[in-house]
């Protein structure tokens, strides 16, 4: 730690910024006081610029100072990242600030002023005054540039120095309220405002203070990590607030875009960030929540490599734990079937679709490839329908591209639904709409049936229709995680805890609840909100809000009510379905509405720029079907007899 117990970190893109505001504001301070002496002196330092303007072809003087303000501004952001870079001075102190603003006004001056003077100003200045004043003689011209030679040195000596100051002092500024990041040496936590991180030092570390206060948030997903993100810009200076966040896997995954995953379009790490981006001010653990205990305060989790447990307490708690796959007790369909929830049930989904490709592609039998080449989807909402569609699309343009063994008439993609149709959240229109489109790309879809068992090679239905098949991918259905049915409080007919108007359990007014954990009233028409990725960021700033509320004793909390903006649904071939503020959007539009809507919510610049080059990439070129092997999947390995 070299005795500093605050690390300093600076934002690249900001500190440049930040020097380009300094050197715009030290270029006036810097060109108003020179243009005051030429009126008022008689120096003639604008043929400094004059000079400049010829460089660029010009006969304008504010051409000339526009060339000198930007080879200033480079050499002094040049300089910000050398700085930058080697660390040589932490420029949030304004002493330092101070330090490189000389340095940057001196290098300028040394590096660029001084050779311009000698190779560029001096044989052009004399061409420049022959020219405002025909009646001056050669020698004349030559003994006045000579004469104001050295006053214009030292002049430029303060007139750059002026500039430096105002850009160091200009770029400390900003970057001791908005660039770095400060870093306690001892517990991790960051802070973007150096007293407070000095204040948490010395009262947390040096002289520790009673009485902390720990918030602990139970879920990575989108209502978890919205929480922390708002909670931790609310309660940045209190220093008496201790905050943790707990989730199975150390990533923040972008679930809508699970399917476009599966079937290659959008690589893996693009849709998803380490949860530890996010945690400025908390502490991370990638753990199960076992239990949790409201009477005494603490939760359980257990260490996902050896199982090791460890009991935190609480002071406020947030439930964001999500939801689990409903296989509804049917082992068989359990043990058979691919989920679409995860990153890693995606990864598996595209693995075992190059697998049934493949081997197809080698089949002479007809029969066993077409069981090959059937891809069954359970589930008529919009995770069974977005994955359909993106298998069909999938699938299809695969084996026009490379399986020239394959019949495409071999190929069938199935959905099936429960229902008399499908996503019935978007209404019956658009659900007719999408149901048409599906089938004119040639999906097939059965309605007002349920997948009742399962095998190595079959899918059957409650009908008694069974499907030959090596595929099927089950979205069938949702349920609440076993530690959020198990909490001693009141919870509605599917498990979920009930909240009140701020998002807070019953009885329980230190714990919030949102998302799929939670059973939320929207009090306009009584219904319960449903569990959307869009409700569940909603809840999260409102929950947030209220909690920072109830830490800081404000009074002024929330009540929850929002109005749905609109549903939508990608059907495949660039198509949509969108219910936007009451009204139906259909095809290319919904789609292209959908892309940018998700694209705008992706946590990060980085992530939004990848995912919208993926896209840009799958618009000229085929499917990619590379196949990682160390990825689980269904393998014929496991069919001792084949599988006719």
């Amino acid at each position: 730690m070299n005795g500093n117990p605050i690390r300093v970190d600076f934002s690249l893109r900001k500190e440049v910024f930040f020097v380009t505001v300094g050197s715009l504001l030290g270029g006036l301070t810097m060109f108003l006081p020179r243009i005051t002496l030429d009126l008022t002196s008689g120096t003639q330092y604008y043929l400094v610029w004059h000079v400049f303007a010829r460089i660029l072809g010009s006969n304008s003087i504010s051409a000339g100072a526009f060339l000198h303000f930007i080879v200033a501004t480079i050499i002094g952001i040049v300089a910000g990242l050398v700085l930058y870079k080697s660390n040589l001075l932490n420029v949030s102190k304004i002493s330092n600030g101070l330090i490189y603003g000389i340095m940057a006004g001196m290098l300028v001056y040394l590096l660029f002023f001084i050779p311009v003077q000698e190779f560029v100003l001096g044989p052009n200045m004399i061409q420049v005054l022959l020219e405002d004043d025909p009646s001056l003689l050669p020698q004349d011209a030559m003994n006045l540039v000579e004469q104001n030679k050295t006053s214009n040195m030292i002049d430029s000596i303060f007139t750059h120095l002026i500039w430096g100051i105002t850009l160091g002092l200009i770029s400390s500024v900003l970057t001791r309220e908005f660039g770095a990041r400060y870093q306690c040496t001892e517990c991790q936590v960051v802070f973007s405002k150096l007293p407070t991180a000095e204040n948490h030092h010395e009262n947390r570390h040096k002289k520790p203070i009673k009485n902390t206060k720990h918030i602990m948030i139970l879920g990575g997903g989108f209502g978890g990590v919205q929480v922390l993100r708002q909670i931790q810009n609310s309660l940045e200076d209190r220093i008496d607030v201790d905050i943790s966040l707990v989730s199975e896997d150390n990533f923040f995954l972008f679930t809508p875009m699970l399917p476009e995953m599966a079937t290659g379009m959008i690589e893996p790490r693009h849709i998803s960030t380490p949860v530890r981006y996010f945690c400025k001010r908390a502490r991370f653990y990638e753990a199960i929540v076992d239990s949790i205990d409201l009477k005494n305060n603490t939760v359980k989790i257990r260490r996902t490599y050896d199982g090791k447990t460890n009991d935190l307490s609480y002071d406020y708690l947030v439930l964001t734990l999500g939801s689990r796959i409903n296989f509804f007790g049917n082992k068989n369909i359990e043990k058979h079937s691919l989920t679409i929830k995860t990153l890693g049930d995606a990864l598996s989904i595209r693995n075992h679709l190059i697998t049934m490709l493949e081997n197809a592609d080698q089949e002479e039998n007809s029969e066993l490839q077409s069981k090959f080449l059937t891809f069954v989807v359970v589930g008529g909402g919009f995770s069974g329908v977005e994955t359909v569609g993106e298998i069909n699309d999938f699938v299809r343009d695969s084996v026009k591209s490379y399986y020239r063994k394959i019949d495409a008439k071999n190929i069938r993609v199935v959905l099936i639904s429960a229902g008399g149709g499908i996503l019935p959240e978007v209404g019956p229109s658009l659900g007719k709409f999408a149901l048409e489109s599906l089938k004119r790309n040639g999906v097939e879809i059965i309605m007002n049936c349920k997948v009742v068992d399962a095998g190595q090679d079959y899918v059957k239905l409650d009908n008694g229709k069974i499907i030959s098949c090596t595929t099927m991918v089950w979205a069938g259905g949702i349920a609440i995680d076993k530690v959020i049915q198990d909490l001693a409080c009141e919870h509605d007919e599917k498990g979920r805890v009930v909240v009140d108007e701020f998002l807070r359990i019953k009885n329980y007014e230190n714990v919030f609840a949102l998302g799929d954990s939670a059973s939320v009233t929207d009090p306009r028409s009584g219904k319960k909100y449903p569990p959307t990725a869009q409700h569940s960021i909603r809840e999260a700033k409102v929950a947030a809000h209220n909690l920072a509320s109830v830490v800081k004793n404000s009074n002024s909390m929330t009540k929850f009510a929002y109005k749905t903006k609109g549903t939508m649904a990608k059907i495949g071939k660039r198509s949509g379905v969108a219910l936007l503020m009451g009204h139906n959007v259909t095809g290319f539009l919904a789609w292209f509405i959908w892309r940018q809507y998700y694209l705008a919510n992706l946590p990060t610049r980085e992530k939004k720029f990848r995912v919208a080059l993926d896209w840009l990439v799958s618009l000229f070129f085929k499917p990619d079907i590379t196949r990682f092997r160390n990825i689980k999947e269904k393998s014929l390995t496991n069919y001792p007899h084949g599988i006719l």
